[in-house]
């Protein structure tokens, strides 16, 4: 989509190009000077096109506009001349409309992608400490029980050594 709309600015401004050298030789219709300028503006306006950047485009784009309407009413160009030159400001300023609009929508789907991304993270990561939780209980359960059950084998042992009298005499059982 961006290859197809910078193509379609490239050949847009190379109208530009070609509708303004051709009328050079009628400085009625738009004097030399004037349109050197406007094609100077031009070529800065594919330039950053190319470069995909929009919002210089459109800010050299309205510039170009502006001189162009200082020079009509200067009497440089023609009404007609300038009619022209403005419906190809026209075509290019929609093309980069639409230029900035998708890269405001892909930035906003990159943001949403992120964010999604970030919150699937954080969600694994809360299962994960979850998980990593109930083990941790589990096992102090499993080590309560072992200890429990240490103790409850040291009372038997103590108990069967005070049955045996000979080891309570030999002070073997405390």
């Amino acid at each position: 989509m961006i290859r197809r709309h910078r193509l379609t600015l490239a050949a847009v401004a190379v109208g530009f190009l070609l509708t303004l050298a051709g009328c050079t030789a009628n400085p009625v219709d738009l004097q030399a000077a004037t349109a050197e300028n406007l094609q100077g503006e031009i070529l800065q306006i594919t330039e950053a096109a190319a470069a995909a950047d929009f919002t210089t485009a459109q800010s050299r784009l309205e510039a170009m506009q502006a001189n162009l309407r200082t020079a009509a009413a200067a009497g440089e160009v023609s009404t007609e001349r300038s009619a022209a030159i403005q419906a190809a400001i026209n075509l290019v300023r929609d093309d980069l409309t639409v230029e900035i609009d998708a890269a405001v929508v892909a930035a906003e789907a990159a943001a949403q992608a992120a964010a999604a991304a970030a919150a699937l993270a954080e969600k694994q990561h809360d299962e994960d400490a979850q998980k990593n939780a109930e083990q941790a209980q589990e096992d102090a359960e499993q080590a309560r029980e072992a200890a429990k059950d240490a103790a409850e084998d040291a009372k038997q042992a103590r108990e069967d050594c005070r049955e045996n009298n000979d080891k309570v005499k030999a002070g073997e059982c405390d």
